[in-house]
């Protein structure tokens, strides 16, 4: 067989129109692969996409692969179709987006909704001729009709002789219009028919490089995720990594550790790096699954960032990740240098360009002695602490300074001020997300303003300040929360602007102390005895 005649592309044209696509759907022909991408429209791009039609603007094609596919039950937005085994089922390969806005928006078994509860919630007003998403509030006007009773013709018809405006002709008409715009608006759709799966994924690659770029993350699980028993997507790997309770991993995160992981120039973008290899990324997430699982409990244990939402940057995930990659049972003290070189990192990166970091920290991690490389990877940052620590002005559950105050407050172990229970961190964030970052004040935007606590019926302050009467200014549970007797009393005085300043002091005492104990800056980074003495050709 010739190479020609190996990949020569079976390619059937059609044109479908909306309704015929949507009996398509209900029959269950057409089916959306399990890795493909999750849906990401928002109402925003759904109403653009439905107005288009209307218009009669060119929406683009589907792209489609006929195979078999078994039974099963497939979902578009809240529309189930219940779809029989098919030897000639149309898999989707480019077009999910659009796809399911047309399915969840006209096919829908139940009424409309009158709110925004998902994006495909749309409805065409007949006196403007437009397209709108309802208002939070449910109210509306009256010639607002629902983008559902637009599918079926005689639906329709039903529908407006019941309707509030049924006896204005012109509301008629444009309903009418609308109706028929809609479903009978044509489609272009290409069905391929090909045994050869990277001839496959280079169309894809082709489509979804070019114009409005899907992300790359979505890319790669539209590529290589597959069923199995092991993650194959991002989106996979990511939910197997929250099970180690420090959080979920976002899936551009996990995207450049892989890369990195792989031993890729995380800094570049990835279509650079798959252009010159097709196949980089094939089973890169079930290889790089053990390296990560490392990665997490390190910065749980070791790191002591109790959570991803409060690690102050991404850089050390990527590097650690290449680094517990090569060398996965790195001796006792390689994993001490690890956190001074994670929190040296952490706190020094303001005086280093962050991607020449990355790239040659990454560049360090080669060869099979851990403890080389580890004497390299510290090469790399300031050997000695630089300015002192400052508290932002503002807190930010995003910003790297803010984040640094919730890893100290953390440190101290909080204990909750109605049981004296010590809070699980993670679970705590799991939780609550950003509520856990309480304020103690409800008004005021200050970092030291912020404390570690599930919400409270009564407040924070009042809690504090009933626990100070209670227990009195020196408690060991407000201690655990960075307020000292001095602070404790100028909360319970109602000084809220003198608690402020004296607590954000004491903010940066604690951020001080406790980067000082894990970058240990004045301490010796020497290798292990038993390294130095191999080198230097002793016997133990």
């Amino acid at each position: 067989m010739t190479a020609s005649e190996k990949k020569r592309l079976h390619l059937q044209a059609e044109t479908f129109t909306v309704e015929a696509l949507i009996r398509e759907i209900k029959r269950g022909l057409i089916r959306v692969p399990d890795f493909q991408r999750p849906l990401r429209w928002e109402s925003g791009d759904v109403k653009l996409f439905f107005d288009s039609i209307y218009q009669g603007y060119p929406v683009g094609s589907f792209l489609m692969r006929r195979a078999y596919a078994p039974a099963s039950v497939i979902r578009y937005g809240s529309v189930r179709v219940d779809a029989p085994e098919s030897n000639s089922a149309l898999w989707v390969v480019d077009g999910q987006q659009r796809l399911t806005a047309l399915a969840a928006g006209l096919a829908r078994d139940k009424e409309m909704p009158a709110t925004p509860d998902d994006p495909w919630v749309l409805y065409f007003d007949a006196k403007e001729q437009i397209f709108h998403v309802p208002p939070r509030s449910g109210v509306f006007s009256s010639t607002w009709v629902p983008v559902t009773q637009l599918l079926d013709a005689s639906t329709l018809s039903e529908w407006v002789f019941n309707w509030k405006h049924a006896k204005d002709s012109e509301l008629r008409k444009s309903v009418f219009d609308a109706g028929a715009r809609i479903r009978q608006y044509e489609i272009p759709l290409y069905v391929v028919e090909t045994g050869d799966e990277k001839l496959l994924r280079d169309i894809f690659y082709r489509i979804n490089d070019s114009g409005k770029k899907m992300k790359w993350q979505d890319i790669h699980d539209a590529l290589f995720g597959r069923k199995s028993d092991e993650p194959s997507t991002l989106s996979g790997l990511a939910d197997e990594l929250k099970a180690l309770g420090i959080g979920r991993p976002s899936e551009d995160q996990l995207l450049s550790a892989i890369m990195a992981f792989k031993g890729l120039d995380a800094t570049r973008s990835i279509s650079e790096h798959y252009r010159r290899d097709p196949e980089i990324l094939r089973d890169a997430v079930s290889e790089a699954l053990p390296a990560l699982r490392q990665v997490l409990i390190f910065l749980k244990t070791h790191a002591e960032i109790p959570h991803l939402r409060l690690l102050p940057r991404s850089l050390p995930f990527f590097v650690l990740t290449k680094f517990f990659g090569l060398y996965p049972e790195p001796n006792s003290r390689t994993i001490t240098l690890l956190v001074r070189w994670t929190w040296r990192t952490l706190l020094g990166i303001k005086s280093v360009d962050e991607r020449t970091l990355l790239r040659h920290s990454l560049d360090a991690i080669e060869g099979n002695e851990p403890e080389k490389t580890m004497q390299k990877l510290l090469v790399q940052i300031p050997r000695t602490k630089g300015l002192d620590y400052t508290l932002p002005q503002k807190f930010d559950a995003r910003a790297a300074d803010s984040r640094i105050i919730l890893v100290a407050l953390s440190s101290l172990h909080p204990l909750h001020p109605e049981n004296e229970k010590p809070i699980d961190i993670a679970e705590l964030i799991e939780e609550y997300d950003l509520n856990a970052f309480r304020k103690i004040i409800s008004v005021g935007t200050e970092a030291s303003n912020r404390i570690l606590l599930p919400p409270i019926v009564k407040g924070v302050r009042k809690e504090l300040i009933d626990l100070i009467n209670r227990e009195g200014p020196d408690s060991e549970i407000l201690k655990s929360h960075c307020v000292n007797r001095n602070a404790a009393e100028l909360l319970r005085d109602g000084k809220f602007d003198e608690f402020l300043s004296c607590r954000g002091k004491l903010l940066i005492e604690t951020v001080d102390s406790f980067s000082s104990r894990l970058a240990a800056w004045d301490m010796s980074d020497r290798p292990s005895i038993n390294y130095i003495l191999q080198q230097t050709g002793e016997e133990e």
